[in-house]
């Protein structure tokens, strides 16, 4: 498959435009090479200074792009860290009231003490962390998807052209940019791993993960599939309607 269709089929369609513009990035590319002048009818240094000159337009491009996906990336985890908090309070808010809540001679003041905690049950919980799993997931593929279409875009640049620029810029910029070189993602991805396994499925890690299963990057999906997980619904509705049947 190739990338362009790979990047089409995976992103996430409501982050469609904070993506590496790859499409865009190609044309460059071939129209630069397809416009440029003949080698046989023009003077060798005419023809370094045109390619010198589309490449300090392509790079200032790159750059563009390269900025435009840090600032989406850290906008992103930073509302990822900010929700992490709030289901970790809110779980133990619920906890806290479910415990209380079996105390049956003061159930009356449990409650004067606990107008504050959200109204969701257990179950309620377990959804919104599994909704926020997925949402993980798919900023860990944002990262991957967007990294890759760096390397092969520059490749296809230095292949393209007979040079090694392109190698070069992925090393100085793309390799030392944040939304590369951050692994708070990972480590989110974990904590929210190990906090749904302790302390909403007992321990039991196996039945927590085919809980927050989601489909990995790499594997085939059918167009439902794939606009399921944009929209943030796959794992969701499959896991609400167990909700409501176990609670019949």
């Amino acid at each position: 498959m190739k990338f362009t269709e790979h990047l089409s089929a995976h992103i996430t369609p409501e982050w469609r435009k904070q993506y590496i513009s790859y499409e865009e990035m190609k044309s460059m590319l071939y129209a630069a090479v397809e416009q440029a002048p003949s080698a046989e009818l023009v003077e060798p240094d005419v023809l370094t200074r045109y390619f010198a000159t589309f490449d300090e337009q392509f790079f200032s491009y790159c750059d563009k792009e390269l900025t435009k996906i840090n600032t989406f990336y850290s906008e992103k985890l930073a509302e990822a860290q900010r929700k992490y908090a709030s289901l970790k309070s809110e779980l133990s808010d619920t906890q806290d009231w479910q415990f209380r809540g079996k105390t049956h001679h003061s159930i009356r003041n449990n409650f004067l003490r606990t107008k504050n905690v959200p109204a969701r049950k257990m179950q309620e919980v377990k959804l919104a962390f599994s909704e926020f799993y997925l949402s993980l997931i798919l900023l860990q593929n944002y990262q991957n998807l967007n990294f890759t279409g760096f390397r092969k875009i520059l490749k296809k640049h230095d292949k393209l052209l007979t040079v090694d620029l392109g190698a070069k810029w992925r090393v100085e910029h793309v390799e030392s940019s944040h939304f590369y070189t951050n692994k708070d993602i990972d480590k989110l991805i974990r904590e929210t791993e190990a906090t749904f396994t302790q302390e909403l499925e007992g321990g039991d890690r196996q039945r927590a993960m085919k809980r927050l299963r989601v489909p990995p990057l790499g594997e085939q999906q059918s167009p439902w599939t794939t606009f399921k997980v944009g929209l943030f619904s796959g794992a969701l509705i499959v896991l609400l309607i167990s909700v409501i049947l176990s609670g019949r």
